[in-house]
């Protein structure tokens, strides 16, 4: 998939879960929604990700046969290969898409212009006129990171609906 002229390769990579929130016995763990510890042990090499989990109740549990579902190396989701179902554990694809640079782009130039406007003029509407160009830079952010993660994620939905693992 191209996305503002990156590349933006995904990768699945079959895996077991070693761990879940330090609980290494079978059986079904729903992971607290604020934080959650996971650890993958990666068939292929036998490498362990550990990998931290925010906001997100997901159905994990220890030994659960998974493909870790990466993006340019960013670990965004797996596929439970017993119930063909596929999470997400990320929703800043943003990131993971290697484009998060515009987020620094866009904030140095506002912080740019609200300098030189605060140089230039000189009335008591000025510090107003800053707080409301920096307001729009960052609603103007928001909804373009926002769009950019709907894309990427629809794209993903339409990639994993094609796979099957038997």
């Amino acid at each position: 998939m191209k996305l503002l002229h990156n590349k933006l390769n995904i990768e699945l990579s079959p895996a077991t879960i070693v761990h879940v929130n330090k609980h290494n016995r079978p059986g079904i763990f729903t992971t607290d929604p604020q934080h959650a510890n996971v650890v993958f042990k990666l068939k292929a090499s036998d490498k362990i990700l550990p990998l931290e989990v925010h906001n997100m109740k997901l159905p994990l549990y220890t030994t659960q046969e998974v493909e870790i579902i990466s993006a340019n190396q960013f670990i965004i989701g797996y596929v439970d290969i017993k119930s063909e179902e596929y999470y997400y554990l990320t929703n800043d694809f943003y990131k993971a898409a290697g484009i998060g640079f515009i987020d620094i782009v866009s904030w140095l130039t506002g912080i740019l212009v609200v300098g030189g406007m605060l140089t230039i003029i000189k009335n008591e509407y000025a510090a107003l006129f800053a707080f409301v160009l920096l307001f729009a830079i960052w609603i103007l952010n928001l909804t373009l990171k926002t769009i950019v993660n709907r894309k990427i994620e629809n794209n993903m939905d339409e990639l994993l609906k094609t796979y099957s693992v038997l």
